[in-house]
C-alpha cells in the first residue's frame, strides 16, 4: 500500500499513484459535466482507493497489491472522454479547489493569480505614474532628460509595457483553461515572456521618434498628442516579437551600410546563381559529349543493334531523367528493329 501526502502536480510522484490522481480527477469532472462515463471504470477507481471518503486534497492510500493495467485502462478510458482537456490540467484544478485564502478570487490556478497581481501593479503605477507632473506628453525622451524626471518616465513606460505583457499572458492561459489543456509545465514560460514584453515594451518607447510617428498619422489623427510612446510601450509588452521585428530590420539596415544596399546584395546573389548555372551547363555539355564519345566508339566496334540501344538508353537516362520518355524510345527503337 502506498503512502503519498503532497497533493502537489508540479512534485515528482510513483506512476501508480498519478495514474490514480488523475484517473479520478477525470472522472469527477466527466460526471459533473455530464458526460458518460463506464461504470466500470469507476469501479476500478473505487477498487484502488484504500478509503473511498478520503478527498483528492488529503492524504490518499493506493491500493499497489492490484494489477496497474486495470488503472491505466480506466485512465485511458476517461481521457478519450474528457478530449479535449487534459489529465493534469483536470488533476491541477482539481487540486486548486481546496487552496484557501483571500487570494483565490483573482483565478484558478496560482499562475492566473500572480499574473493578475501582476497586472494590478502594473495598472496602479500606470495610473499613479500619469498623476505626476514628470510625466507629460513632450517628456520621455532619454537623451534630454535625466535625474528623477527620466526615472519616472521610464517606470511608466515600464508599467504600460507590463500591463500589455500581463494582459497577453492572461489572455493566452485563460484560454487553454477554459478548453481544459493549460498545462502547468509551461509555468515559467508565461513569466519569460511577461518580463520580455517589459523589456521589448521599454526599448521601443524609448528608441522610437514620436515625431515620425506623428507626422504620418497626421492625416488621421485618432491619437492624442503624446500617446505614441506609451502605446509602443503596451504593443511591445503585448508581442514581443514586434520589438524583435524591429530590431532585426534595425541589424539588417546597419549590416547593409557595410555589405551594400539590398539592390547590391541583390544583384551579387543573381550574378553568382547565373555563374552557377553556367557551370552546370558546361558539365552536363562535357558528360554529354563524353556520352557521344563512348557510342561511336561501340558502333565502331561492331557492336550488335541491342548493345547499341541499350547505350542509347543509357544517354538518355544520364541525360533526360524521365522513365516516359526512356520507354518511349526504347520502343521506338524496337520497332524499327
Amino acid at each position: 500500500m502506498e503512502d503519498n501526502q503532497s497533493p502537489d502536480p508540479y512534485k515528482q510522484t510513483s506512476l501508480r499513484y498519478q495514474l490514480y490522481r488523475e484517473a479520478r480527477a477525470m472522472a469527477e469532472y466527466a460526471l459533473a459535466n455530464g458526460k458518460t462515463v463506464p461504470d466500470k471504470v469507476i469501479r476500478t477507481i473505487d477498487t484502488f482507493t484504500v478509503q473511498s471518503d478520503t478527498s483528492l486534497n488529503d492524504r490518499i492510500h493506493v491500493r499497489a497489491d492490484l494489477d496497474i493495467g486495470e488503472l491505466l485502462a480506466a485512465h485511458c478510458a476517461l481521457a478519450r472522454i474528457v478530449e479535449p482537456a487534459k489529465p493534469n490540467t483536470i488533476l491541477l484544478l482539481d487540486i486548486e479547489q481546496g487552496v484557501t485564502g483571500f487570494m483565490k478570487f483573482l483565478g484558478p490556478v496560482s499562475l492566473i493569480r500572480q499574473m493578475m497581481i501582476a497586472a494590478i501593479i502594473s495598472l496602479m503605477l500606470f495610473i499613479g505614474l500619469t498623476l505626476t507632473e514628470e510625466v507629460s506628453h513632450d517628456s520621455g525622451n532619454i537623451m534630454l532628460q535625466d535625474g528623477l524626471e527620466l526615472l519616472l518616465n521610464l517606470m511608466f513606460y515600464l508599467a504600460a509595457a507590463g500591463l500589455g505583457a500581463s494582459f497577453a499572458a492572461l489572455y493566452k492561459a485563460n484560454t487553454f483553461i477554459a478548453n481544459g489543456t493549460f498545462d502547468p509545465t509551461y509555468h515559467a514560460s508565461y513569466w519569460i515572456r511577461f518580463f520580455l514584453g517589459l523589456i521589448a515594451g521599454l526599448i521601443l518607447a524609448i528608441m522610437v521618434s514620436e515625431a515620425y510617428f506623428s507626422k504620418h498619422l497626421s492625416e488621421t489623427p485618432f491619437l492624442e498628442k503624446g500617446i505614441i510612446r506609451p502605446l509602443l510601450a503596451m504593443l511591445g509588452g503585448f508581442s514581443a516579437d514586434l520589438t524583435h521585428t524591429v530590431l532585426s530590420r534595425l541589424v539588417e539596415t546597419i549590416r547593409s551600410l557595410f555589405t551594400g544596399s539590398p539592390k547590391d546584395q541583390i544583384a551579387n546573389k543573381k550574378k553568382a546563381m547565373q555563374v552557377d548555372f553556367a557551370a552546370q551547363q558546361n558539365q552536363q555539355h562535357i558528360n554529354m559529349a563524353s556520352n557521344l564519345i563512348d557510342l561511336q566508339q561501340v558502333i565502331n566496334s561492331g557492336a550488335t543493334p541491342e548493345e547499341i540501344n541499350q547505350k542509347i538508353d543509357q544517354i538518355l537516362k544520364d541525360a533526360l531523367p524521365n522513365s516516359d520518355i526512356r520507354l518511349k524510345s526504347s520502343g521506338k527503337q524496337d520497332d524499327d528493329s
